[in-house]
């Protein structure tokens, strides 16, 4: 039995390695997708150029994070230092996919876990654009929404039919979404129709719980950043702070963690 488990530990790790590494390739077109669409260019055609130079970049120069250390950070043509954020956005792409292998399908190679992928890579790509540009691509609600619903094929397929799952998606998408519509009306420009749609798609993805869950996150953390930043800067306290980011770090560990932290907590008044 121990060395079963060896090799059960051996294979997973192996296993582990290859999602990340499909994770990275992944993460490199997420950089393209988050310089592309914030500007409106079509991620489809053209080849990868270097953003100051213009220069065409050639096949060896798209190794996802290898190219940027060996490269040292700097374009090869220009010599222009290159943002942090590419291989940041790819090797973070890489680990969200492990998490999700590991503890969303527990180490299972199952359908549900391309709707984990679908989810995690459209949250990273909302997070950078969101952050930066303010606004949310109507593709990246979009995507969630879809990758939830290949996670609830996936449970049908595993558990058969349930009702109360299919409302508790259906609850989770209008529960959040609903309000914060219901808060922006009260109080105009106080949330973003984007944060809205966000909310719609993740919720169907993650349920009523662990939507609220989410929710409880994403203010915690954005609290937390915000204490943080305007003690450092107090001229932060006028702008306007986009909430996307903090949304897309709540869904990420509801979808992940959700159950494991709701049962740890609820267990604790048992």
């Amino acid at each position: 039995m121990d060395s079963y488990n060896s090799f059960l530990l051996v294979m997973n790790i192996y296993y582990s390695v290859i999602v990340f590494i499909f994770g990275i390739c992944i993460g490199s077109f997420l950089n393209v997708l988050i310089y592309r669409i914030p500007i409106g260019m079509d991620f489809k055609k053209g080849s990868s150029i270097c953003p100051t130079c213009k220069h065409e970049l050639k096949w060896y120069d798209l190794f996802p994070l290898f190219s940027w250390l060996f490269l040292r950070g700097k374009c090869r043509y220009c010599k222009t230092k290159i943002s942090a954020i590419y291989p940041i956005v790819e090797s973070v792409t890489g680990i969200m996919f492990v998490l999700s292998f590991v503890f969303g399908t527990g180490c299972h190679f199952r359908l549900a876990l391309l709707g984990y992928f679908a989810v995690c890579s459209a949250l990273i790509v909302t997070f950078c654009i969101d952050r930066k540009h303010m606004f949310i691509p109507d593709s990246m609600w979009i995507t969630i929404l879809v990758g939830g619903i290949v996670i609830y094929i996936d449970s049908l397929i595993k558990n058969g039919w349930d009702k109360s799952e299919l409302i508790s998606r259906i609850i989770g998408a209008l529960s959040i979404s609903v309000l914060f519509y219901l808060i922006d009306y009260l109080k105009p420009d106080s949330i973003g129709g984007g944060d809205m749609k966000l909310m719609f798609g993740a919720g169907f993805a993650l349920g009523l719980k662990k939507s609220v869950f989410a929710l409880l996150v994403a203010g915690v953390v954005g609290t937390v950043f915000l204490i943080i930043t305007n003690s450092m800067k107090k001229e932060n306290m006028k702008k306007k702070i986009p909430f996307g980011p903090y949304l897309t770090i709540g869904i990420f560990t509801a979808l992940i963690f959700g159950d494991l932290l709701i049962n740890w907590y609820t267990g604790l008044f048992a």
